[in-house]
């Protein structure tokens, strides 16, 4: 385990809320998939109940740690990845997108393990990042709420999301490229 994790913080409380994120993505994706849409909305709810409670709990338990720093987005990209595949599958997301947010995905996640060793403390998402992931979020909540009168908005929204997505992969290559030039 790296030096920025504690074996301890596995059983922080925030973290544990985080863990049930990753343990309902796949009843997520099941019920989207059967149409579900009674026991889709709860779960869907509950994931994002949790995201946004780990934050909250975290702070008023001062229990903040590194590794919830670091499961929190993964948790994150994983549930959104899965979204955007399903809703490219019923035909709903370009597949230009769904290969943009992997990539970027990926990218993050190779230099972060790469430059784990030489980082101090987890770097946080940034407010392009940020926003970028609100917009793709209600692209996101219109398909899956069903909003039919919202569809003619979800194109021009993604390629905000992209935009915005792809200045902050660029802070993060930033970010992790300096770490070099610190030596």
């Amino acid at each position: 385990m790296s030096k920025l994790f504690k074996y301890e913080d596995i059983f922080l409380i925030p973290n544990l809320i985080t863990y049930l994120r990753f343990l309902l993505i796949a009843p997520l994706i099941i019920t989207f998939n059967l149409d579900m849409k009674s026991y889709f909305y709860m779960i869907l709810f509950i994931v994002l109940l949790s995201d946004f409670l780990d934050g909250i709990v975290a702070r008023k338990l001062n229990q903040q740690s590194e590794l919830g720093k670091t499961l929190d987005p993964i948790a994150d990209g994983i549930i959104l990845f899965a979204f955007i595949i399903l809703l490219n599958r019923r035909g709903d997301i370009a597949d230009w997108f769904c290969v943009f947010y992997f990539v970027r995905q990926i990218t993050i996640l190779i230099f972060s393990l790469i430059y784990l060793p030489k980082i101090e403390k987890i770097y946080g998402s940034n407010i392009a990042g940020k926003t970028g992931v609100c917009f793709l979020g209600l692209v996101l909540s219109i398909y899956a709420l069903d909003l039919t009168q919202f569809f003619y908005l979800t194109e021009n929204l993604i390629i905000i999301s992209a935009i915005l997505l792809f200045l902050s992969l660029l802070d993060y290559l930033r970010f992790f490229l300096t770490l070099d030039s610190k030596k």
